[in-house]
């Protein structure tokens, strides 16, 4: 609790990042790291091992960038700087761990980024008293990249934002707010497959619920409707493990894991 605390006084960051809680959750990430690191780490194997196969076959290795590289779990950045010029890292928050982590790698660098350039809006609508929902509007990748990486955000980049909603316009119907979320992820989606440079694309799409002799109680898209081709790989990600003490209830994620090749020619 003190370290969490001691994190959250120092983490240097965006005002939006703190108000919409994205600060708070990449702390929670970290404990629930540490719970649970022998059930998460064939997911972490999986997620560095696909995004390195991928990072082979790319011709031309200049720039990388990673979107959604968090507490670096799932990055093997130390394989990326040996393949690449420049890694570019992008997230709305760098814990002070990580920034101590980056800096140990003179090519390698962190953009503060929301990926679907939307919260910091929805904080500045509210401080404004403007009442529209933003629209997503595509993160900017610079033309020279070789390579995006998208790390296990595609489900999450609507849950801040509509916690945040949620909380300060009670009133807004609730489905003029899930159209809303699902349009978020279908227009990150629409982004990638649109960029001109190789996309390694890692996401779970399902989530599973257990009881506790493993028999399944429930499945769940975490995608909304979102339509996505059959995965090049899959595997569980086994995200809230049973416990000793547990009524019910473990929660496993299906991931799938995709090379999108570029449709056009740079």
């Amino acid at each position: 609790m003190l370290l969490d605390l001691f994190t959250h006084l120092t983490t240097s960051c965006s005002p939006y990042v703190r108000r919409l809680g994205y600060l708070d959750e990449a702390i929670a990430m970290r404990s629930r790291y540490r719970r649970n690191r022998t059930a998460w780490q064939p997911h972490l194997n999986n997620t560095r091992r696909f995004v390195l196969a991928v990072a082979e076959k790319v011709l031309h290795r200049d720039k990388v960038v990673v979107l959604g590289s968090g507490l670096l779990l799932d990055v093997p950045l130390a394989e990326l700087t040996g393949m690449f010029r420049e890694v570019v890292l992008m997230d709305t928050v760098c814990l002070p761990e990580v920034r101590k982590q980056i800096r140990g790698y003179g090519k390698v660098s962190f953009i503060e980024r929301d990926v679907t350039n939307i919260a910091e809006r929805l904080y500045t609508n509210r401080q404004q008293g403007i009442p529209e929902l933003p629209r997503a509007v595509p993160v900017e990748i610079d033309n020279d990249a070789d390579l995006v990486v998208s790390l296990n955000i595609l489900s999450q980049l609507w849950v801040m934002p509509r916690t945040y909603v949620s909380s300060q316009r009670p009133a807004l119907p609730h489905d003029q707010v899930e159209d809303w979320c699902r349009q978020i992820e279908e227009f990150y989606y629409s982004s990638l497959r649109s960029l001109s440079c190789d996309v390694c694309l890692i996401a779970d799409h399902e989530v599973v619920k257990l009881d506790t002799d493993g028999a399944i109680i429930s499945r769940a898209s975490t995608v909304y409707d979102l339509v996505l081709p059959a995965p090049d790989a899959s595997w569980t990600w086994n995200i809230a493990p049973a416990t000793n003490n547990a009524r019910s209830a473990s929660k496993e994620l299906v991931v799938g894991a995709w090379h999108m090749q570029p449709r056009t020619s740079r």
